[in-house]
């Protein structure tokens, strides 16, 4: 089996699985009970929090665990515009966020919300002058992540956090596809989300880690919690699990990044010599992510001739594998022909040089076979 879909899911890390089980054993009291079992499970998330936030370099953050990250976006986006009262009416956002960002953000547009969309240019990222044109006094919440799922493109979240709260307005930054990856300033942001299983955690775990002082309403009712924002017992060994995760996929971050910056330059060199292909991905997009295009070939063809030979990539999203094309790819590129044919290559500090040239290979006789 050759595994390339790393932005859609990571295999769990053993040591991660191993603590998951010992923390099952010990913290399985409820967190909200009031004798000692369950001080000990809220002592424990109260900890991990801890750890979590200053791993991620947050000083003035909270952390709120979540099911995953469309259901943290879904809190951080709802919660936030809700939670404004119709003062700050509008969000503004781009054309190829994940679909976690656009739904909820469609469904309260049902409702009266005013979307805007902010330009991208010739590099996929946010064009901060119509950014800045964009923003006024109706607008609530910037909601744009920290790095596409599809293409790998980095956008420039400093500089969107500057503009944002120098209009009043919040800061919202999915950084799933960085969290694990890289290590990037999402201090300047209000709200953070992520899923642990981007980083090879355990399914079922995510945070929304959101700035003190920032209003939030919650979006699931319930009994009382470890936080105001989120009504249920907390699984307090998932959310161990999830920082064991973060601490292990941050050790020898530096030799991590350079092998997989290292084997998307070797990829490259090696689809450059398909006629066929077109390379999506810039060169400065995130290196774990090559999105390219087999010219000619509905991508999703090649996805299914490659699965039968037990190599697994993605024609975009797994979230978005419903839709027809990428619509990243389409908004970068203006052409629907590349975005029909547009595959996904997803790396890690795992994969070697010889899973990719016989990817390759077999590409190469997909892109020939009818």
């Amino acid at each position: 089996m050759i595994y390339l879909d790393y932005s859609a899911t990571t295999k769990t890390d053993s040591r991660v699985l191993k603590y998951f089980n010992v923390v099952s054993d010990k913290y399985f009291a409820n967190a909200n009970s009031r004798y000692k079992l369950g001080r000990m499970s809220k002592s424990a998330i109260k900890k991990a929090g801890r750890q979590i936030l200053n791993t991620l370099g947050f000083n003035d953050h909270e952390i709120i665990y979540t099911s995953c990250a469309t259901e943290a976006n879904n809190l951080a986006i709802k919660g936030a515009i809700e939670a404004l009262k119709g003062t700050k009416n509008r969000v503004i956002t781009t054309s190829f966020e994940h679909s976690s960002i656009i739904a909820p953000i469609n469904a309260l547009q049902r409702k009266g919300l005013l979307v805007s969309i902010v330009r991208i240019d010739s590099h996929g990222q946010v064009d901060l002058t119509h950014l800045q044109e964009l923003m006024n006094p109706d607008v609530g919440l910037v909601s744009i992540g920290s790095v596409n799922s599809e293409i790998g493109i980095r956008q420039p979240i400093e500089e969107i956090a500057k503009i944002a709260h120098a209009s009043g307005a919040l800061f919202h930054c999915d950084a799933t596809q960085s969290i694990g990856k890289e290590i990037v300033p999402l201090h300047v942001a209000d709200l953070v989300t992520f899923s642990a299983h981007k980083f090879y955690g355990i399914k079922g775990i995510g945070a929304l880690i959101k700035r003190k002082g920032v209003a939030l309403d919650a979006q699931l009712h319930g009994g009382s919690s470890t936080t105001i924002y989120r009504a249920g017992t907390p699984n307090t060994p998932l959310i161990l699990s999830l920082w064991k995760a973060l601490f292990q996929v941050y050790k020898k971050h530096e030799q991590k990044y350079a092998k997989v910056k290292s084997l998307n330059s070797y990829l490259r060199e090696l689809l450059t010599k398909i006629p066929s292909v077109v390379i999506n991905s810039p060169s400065e997009a995130l290196p774990h992510i090559l999105n390219f295009s087999l010219l000619g070939r509905s991508s999703r063809k090649v996805v299914e001739i490659l699965s039968r030979q037990e190599i697994y990539i993605s024609n975009h999203s797994a979230c978005s594998s419903n839709t027809r094309n990428s619509l990243a790819v389409l908004a970068l590129t203006g052409d629907e022909k590349r975005a029909l044919s547009s595959l996904r290559v997803s790396l890690s500090p795992s994969t070697t040089k010889q899973e990719l040239r016989k990817f390759v290979s077999a590409l190469k006789k997909a892109g020939n076979s009818r």
